[in-house]
């Protein structure tokens, strides 16, 4: 009986352990929820990282992954779009300290037969009309799309509802679902072959795909509706950037506190590093590019902001009786548009004046360390003199960059002397001392051909004229006279190119206008910087090597980031409606994708300085408590009364 009884007890005891055993293998599994679709991007990552890792993986869903998330019943939640502003609150609520890796790009391609040049770019509402339920055996000719476009018929060759593509194509096109006359295909591989065997078809494909197509099929550029011209090719940088709209974004959330499980480690740093990339790609998705790789890998060390792409979902905004003074000095090339934008909010709250004195960057930022003003507009970096000042009155400042301000030259594309110009030639050619003087190319240079010299040049007081002659003499002085002057930048381009020895300059943006026009006979004309002749484009306008480029920046008095005028202005500034005035003033470098984040900024210095003014408050009357009390027992009982007498008589003689 007792050998029985020992047996039995064994049983338990085994049973017992066992038990232990699992729960405790249970509890070290990593569980896993949320996305569909990004739930076998976790697994392809943890399979190519060899990690030691147990997983518990649920597709739930996004929305219902980051409940069982934020309610502390997962690890890890997986999701095809950032976490909103109502989920991370349900997270703050529960304690759960998390960080977020974007980990790939689910980017849409539209594309049509090589030969239909007449779609080179298309607006969303381009792609509604089209894609949309309503447009069923309504919208059935690509000239219904836009009238400029050819008689002929459309065919809507889309992807089926099993793949990740028609998730995209979905949450871009208004109503539900798309239009049920759409010829279905189950493989992007099915879609490009039937594009390319029907007259008149567009087809929806992932980015990868297409782009193996080669050029059996043309990639459709998309105008996202950012202001100015933004078609834009579909592109991690162009999704990043939030010009191209045909995508999803595909993020990995992570309990912090989960960190120390058998393996995740592991597995997320393989996520962040050098091999990552090629695992995505062979997802058919798009890697994120280089820049996100470097913030995805500062977010798992902890030494960074743990949540860069969602916490821009900001809670500052305008208060409707905002009201108050603010005050600007500096530099005049944003005098444009920080008269447009002034002159915007001003009219949707008129209660917020603005003084704006553009005297030149020493006056102005004299006047910011000395506390007279909120904001200076500066184009170079303070001296040490002026830092010095600004310290020694306490002044701090939150730099803001417009961007840079770029001129360029063109001119005609016969004209082979003007392929590279120095600044002492562009001083000769523009300046006013040249006024009926230099009217010949050889005049500017001995080398130059024996041909007139003919000039085309914006309004008088256009902001280019300035940037042009500041970088090629080192002042703003006045551009010669005598040159045929016309505001359209079209018009000048065309006049250069239909006479030979020609020239004219235009900002960046009006280059690409220029180029969009398809303009032909013109070059553009490279600028010498030391032995170099450097030619604009978006990398040597970037890294500054091309001279004609002026950076501008907004110096903020941190002390005026309490007033509610002051907050009300940086806020409209980087609000997504007001970007397009920020192209439209030839800024370039700030990008829409940047929006966000200088949002977030923005929130975050308003609080400081909130803060710091309310420590500043507290300190006060606590230093003038102490200084009165070591007064009043330094000095005599008489002083001390005398004083009180005379202080009491004088603010009753004063009111």
């Amino acid at each position: 009986m007792k050998q029985v009884q020992r047996r039995v007890g064994s049983l338990i005891l085994l049973a017992l352990l066992f038990t232990s055993l699992m729960v405790s293998a249970q509890d070290d599994a990593v569980k896993v929820v949320g996305s569909g679709i990004v739930n076998p991007v976790f697994e392809a990552i943890r399979s190519a990282s060899a990690a030691t890792i147990t997983v518990e993986a649920s597709v739930t869903g996004t929305r219902t992954g980051f409940e069982q998330f934020c309610g502390g019943q997962s690890d890890v939640a997986t999701a095809n779009r950032a976490i909103n502003a109502d989920e991370a609150k349900n997270c703050t609520g529960n304690s759960i300290d998390y960080l977020e890796l974007l980990v790939a790009h689910d980017i849409i391609a539209f594309v049509t037969s090589p030969d239909a040049a007449y779609a080179q770019c298309l607006t969303v509402a381009n792609l509604n009309l089209a894609f949309a339920p309503s447009s069923q055996s309504v919208i059935t000719n690509w000239n219904q799309i836009n009238p400029v476009f050819p008689d002929t018929p459309l065919a809507i060759i889309a992807p089926n509802d099993s793949l990740s593509s028609f998730a995209v194509l979905d949450g871009l096109i208004e109503g539900d679902n798309i239009r049920a006359d759409a010829v279905r295909q189950s493989s992007d591989a099915d879609i490009v072959t039937a594009v390319t065997q029907t007259p008149g078809a567009i087809g929806i494909v992932s980015l990868s795909v297409a782009s193996a197509a080669g050029e059996s099929v043309k990639i459709i550029d998309v105008d996202g509706g950012v202001g100015g011209s933004t078609c834009a090719a579909p592109s991690a940088e162009t999704v990043e950037q939030r010009l191209y709209p045909a995508a999803n974004q595909l993020f990995i959330y992570v309990n912090r506190a989960s960190l120390s499980k058998a393996g995740l480690q592991d597995v997320l740093n393989f996520a962040v590093g050098e091999a990552a990339p090629g695992i995505i790609g062979g997802l058919a998705f798009t890697p994120p590019t280089a820049a996100i790789y470097e913030t995805n890998r500062v977010v798992l060390s902890g030494t960074g902001n743990t949540r860069p792409f969602s916490e821009a979902s900001t809670s500052f905004s305008i208060p409707a009786d905002a009201n108050g003074q603010v005050t600007i000095g500096g530099v005049a090339s944003a005098r444009s548009y920080l008269d447009t934008l002034t002159g915007s909010l001003g009219s949707l709250y008129p209660g917020i004046t603005f003084d704006i004195n553009t005297i030149g960057q020493p006056a102005g930022v004299r006047r910011l360390c000395n506390g007279e003003i909120d904001i200076a507009v500066i184009s170079k970096s303070l001296t040490p003199e002026q830092e010095q000042n600004c310290q020694a009155n306490n002044i701090s400042t939150l730099p803001i960059d417009l961007g840079k301000q770029v001129v360029v030259l063109v001119a005609n594309a016969a004209s082979s002397h003007l392929t590279c110009l120095t600044n002492e030639q562009l001083a000769t050619i523009w300046l006013t001392e040249s006024d009926s003087k230099i009217t010949n190319w050889n005049q500017v240079d001995s080398t130059f051909p024996d041909q007139a010299l003919t000039l085309f040049t914006p309004d008088a007081g256009d902001s280019q004229t300035g940037i042009l002659l500041i970088a090629a003499t080192g002042s703003d002085v006045p551009v010669r006279s005598d040159t045929e002057v016309n505001s359209d930048p079209l018009y000048r381009a065309a006049a250069t190119a239909n006479v030979e020895g020609a020239l004219t300059y235009m900002s960046w943006q009006d280059y690409q206008a220029v180029l969009q026009n398809n303009q032909e006979r013109i070059q553009l004309v490279g600028i010498k910087n030391g032995d170099a002749c450097i030619q604009p484009s978006v990398e040597t306008i970037a890294n500054s090597t091309y001279p004609l480029t002026q950076g501008v920046q907004l110096l903020v008095n941190k002390a005026s980031l309490t007033k509610v005028q002051v907050q009300s202005l940086l806020w409209f500034m980087v609000s997504d409606e007001n970007f397009s005035l920020i192209e439209q003033s030839g800024f370039v470098g700030l990008n829409f994708g940047m929006l966000p984040g200088l949002r977030q900024t923005l929130q975050s210095a308003f609080v400081e300085a909130a803060v710091a003014a309310s420590q500043a408050a507290e300190a006060t009357p606590e230093a003038t408590a102490e200084a009165t009390s070591e007064a009043t027992a330094e000095a005599p009982p008489e002083a001390t009364s005398e004083a009180t007498l005379e202080a009491t008589a004088e603010a009753t003689a004063g009111s």
